[in-house]
């Protein structure tokens, strides 16, 4: 009877990790985490800011800076977008392991305004590469 039930908590236990990355000590379950910091939170109507995002990865996982990697953009109309899409060429270092994005922002009509980024980028470990879309927002408000 013992065997029996070590077998299906064993079973259990196998079914339920099915199909998913071993996690690294400290990892996400995601392998990687997004960080806005950089950007700008206030902004005067007409003043000019910027919108910060960085990909930090978590190991195993890496961004191969030759796979694919693209932001969208969208703001309301109370904010101004210098660029709406961006690619891996746009990072402030394309090579680097935390790849890092920034465009102006213009702070157009008054009130809480809700920039959008939508992410479509590959984590990679040692022999694959997985797509990871992710869309959040970037709270800016307008005074």
């Amino acid at each position: 009877m013992k065997r029996l039930a070590l077998s299906v908590a064993l079973v259990a236990a196998l079914a339920a990790s099915a199909g998913e990355p071993p996690a690294s000590p400290g990892a996400g379950p995601d392998g990687y985490t997004l960080d806005t910091a950089g950007s700008s939170t206030s902004l005067r109507v007409g003043e000019k800011g910027r919108l910060a995002l960085a990909i930090h990865p978590q190991a195993p996982w890496h961004v191969d800076p030759r796979a694919p990697l693209t932001i969208k953009l969208e703001a309301p109309a109370g904010l101004s977008l210098e660029k709406s899409s961006l690619a891996r060429k746009d990072a402030l270092d394309p090579k680097a392991e935390v790849p890092r994005f920034e465009t102006a922002v213009t702070g157009v009509a008054p009130g809480v305004q809700q920039a959008s980024a939508r992410l479509k980028f590959f984590l990679c470990r040692e022999a694959i590469c997985e797509m990871r879309t992710r869309t959040l927002t970037i709270p800016v408000t307008v005074k």
